[in-house]
């Protein structure tokens, strides 16, 4: 609904209204301090309904900045199950609903001397799930993106999280597991030999249930990484985007977007996730080249390489030697960068452009190589950096996972020099082995 508009007529130096009655321009004068109030009422009104609707993200560059004042408001889409209303969500409510959270964990953590005993254990997801139970989660679930997304999906965040390699969502899930733990970091503070086991209760989204599990989730190196990295940083303050290529994951990673968008409070500023896109060296089409053997690992060795050993493997075992592919969008890590960082917003303000985090997780199976190259030639990364920025890299590399010596070759070439470049500018690496997930 657009905003009621005052339209002034001047008239002109020889308009009828300077000879107008000291009657007729009180009269005038009445009336436009009634078509004021009525602009301001409707203005309050339709604020109040959720009508203005979801500007930031249908804009180009829209910006979005994670203060506890922030407050935007998406539109669900008419053909979604789980919502056909308009939402606004407050980052302040997460922030409340944290305090509270933290508060409560805190009071329980610190009256415990005992760390090991069952009954505490009980106690402790018990209150995790009275805490979560205070959460509004969306019981049904869309695989459509809402119109406001699909027009513009990119926000621009002070502090961002970039999951290059998203698979069936498991990164961003962990993210999200750390948004809604508040009981943990309390606990492993006070008693740091805590070990994540599958028996220690702590919340867990279930990216393929769709549901927040209380146990059963084993400890993992990215939910630790993230959790230190992201300290003391409220996560409603990020911006987290995955990427996918793989078209068997696009329904799934829809309905883990809209879930997590439809969280009330949302533990994210904005979130969305690439399907059937790839990070490449340049943006354009492009081929994905498809595992289609490693089922129980979701077809983890889909790859922009031909000669990916999973790829071939799926060709010769499945397809008489011709590897499988899929046409999919190449997107570059520049690009990504350049359209969700908030410092690399046009007219930002010098303070909104240092003092930001980002964070990149790349599990791409062998395409690392060129993508380290491009953004080491473009200098994004670097100048994001010393604008005064941090950044935390998160690589798994393929060495041999490239069969063919030639195209391994091609890849790893001036990869060393790239890196050396990136280091320099202070950028800091950290490596994930291939077991990770």
């Amino acid at each position: 609904m657009p905003r009621p508009r005052l339209i002034r007529n001047n008239g002109g130096s020889g308009s009828a209204a300077g000879r107008s009655s000291s009657f007729t321009s009180m009269g005038a004068c009445t009336c436009m301090v009634a078509v004021i109030m009525f602009a301001l009422m409707n203005i309050r009104q339709s604020s109040t309904s959720g009508y203005i609707d979801g500007t930031l993200l249908r804009m180009t560059n829209a910006v979005v900045e994670g203060s506890a004042s922030t407050t935007t408001t998406t539109k669900s889409s008419t053909s979604s199950s789980s919502s056909s209303s308009v939402k606004t969500v407050s980052s302040s409510s997460m922030k409340d609903w944290r305090d509270s959270s933290i508060k409560r964990c805190k009071e329980f953590v610190d009256g415990i001397t005992d760390d090991k005993s069952t009954k505490i254990l009980e106690e402790k997801e018990q209150l995790e799930k009275n805490i979560i139970s205070k959460l509004s989660l969306p019981s049904s679930i869309s695989s459509t993106n809402p119109p406001e997304i699909q027009q513009q999906p990119y926000a621009r965040c002070k502090n961002v999280f970039i999951d290059l390699g998203t698979n069936i969502g498991d990164s961003v899930g962990y993210f999200i597991d750390n948004a809604i733990d508040s009981c943990s970091p309390l606990w492993v503070a006070k008693f740091p030999r805590t070990k994540f086991t599958a028996d220690f209760p702590r919340p867990h989204l279930d990216v393929t249930t769709l549901q927040v599990q209380h146990k059963g989730n084993k400890g993992n190196p990215l939910f630790g990484l993230l959790q230190k990295q992201a300290q003391n940083i409220p996560s409603e303050s990020f911006c987290v985007y995955g990427m996918e290529g793989n078209p068997t994951f696009t329904e799934r990673l829809r309905k883990l977007e809209n879930y997590i968008r439809d969280m009330q409070p949302r533990p994210v500023q904005h979130l969305h996730i690439f399907t059937e896109s790839v990070v490449t060296a340049q943006d354009g089409p492009t081929k994905l080249y498809l595992d289609k053997t490693s089922v129980e690992q979701n077809f983890w060795g889909s790859s922009i390489l031909s000669s990916q050993q999973d790829a071939v493997k799926s060709a010769n075992e499945l397809n008489k030697g011709q590897v499988f592919s899929a046409d999919v969008m190449g997107i570059s890590l520049s690009s990504m960068v350049k359209n969700t960082v908030l410092a690399f917003k046009e007219g930002v303000t010098d303070v909104d452009k240092q003092g930001g985090l980002l964070i990149i997780k790349m599990d791409v199976e062998g395409a690392e190589y060129q993508v380290l190259k491009e953004v080491a030639e473009t200098g994004i990364l670097c100048e994001y950096a010393k604008m005064g920025n941090r950044i935390v890299f998160v690589v798994e590399y393929h060495n041999m996972s490239i069969t063919d010596p030639n195209e391994r070759r091609r890849e790893q070439n001036g990869h060393k020099e790239a890196l050396e470049k990136l280091k320099q500018c202070g950028i800091d690496f950290q490596k994930l082995q291939a077991i990770w997930a």
